[in-house]
């Protein structure tokens, strides 16, 4: 036993960096990493996720908030949390229309297609939660 352990240990210490490696791939991989985070310039022509999600804020907060008041009237109700989440959003359909189309508009009918599915599921599940959880308070 003690011959595997003094052998486990000499194979151990022959991975062990040296100080001088740790620089290295730091100086390698640091400049990757920051044009990851940078990115490319954005030109005028280009698509900024960042602007058109600055944009449609307030059409996607009032989306919400039309769901969220949809729920609160009913948080009591003995309704299944689901069901209760999907009728709301679809009690809301003019307001997810509204950023729909501010969306098509912006980066074209399939990238507001996938992006809103990915909100109404996201946005569901959300408020599935947090209407199990009002609900369990009281």
């Amino acid at each position: 036993m003690q011959l595997f352990m003094r052998r486990h240990r000499d194979d151990a210490t022959r991975y062990i960096r040296s100080p001088k490696t740790g620089w290295r791939v730091a100086f390698l991989f640091c400049p990757m990493i920051a044009s990851l985070v940078a990115g490319p310039p954005v030109f005028a022509d280009e698509f900024d996720p960042l602007v058109v999600y600055e944009e449609a804020r307030t059409l996607n907060d009032q989306w919400q908030a039309c769901a969220a008041s949809f729920v609160r009237d009913r948080i009591h109700s003995r309704q299944d949390p689901e069901i209760l989440a999907k009728k709301a959003f679809e009690r809301c359909k003019a307001r997810e229309d509204g950023l729909s189309s501010f969306l098509v508009a912006r980066v074209g009918k399939t990238g507001a297609g996938n992006v809103m599915a990915l909100l109404l599921e996201k946005y569901q599940s959300g408020l599935n939660a947090a209407i199990t959880e009002l609900r369990t308070r009281h």
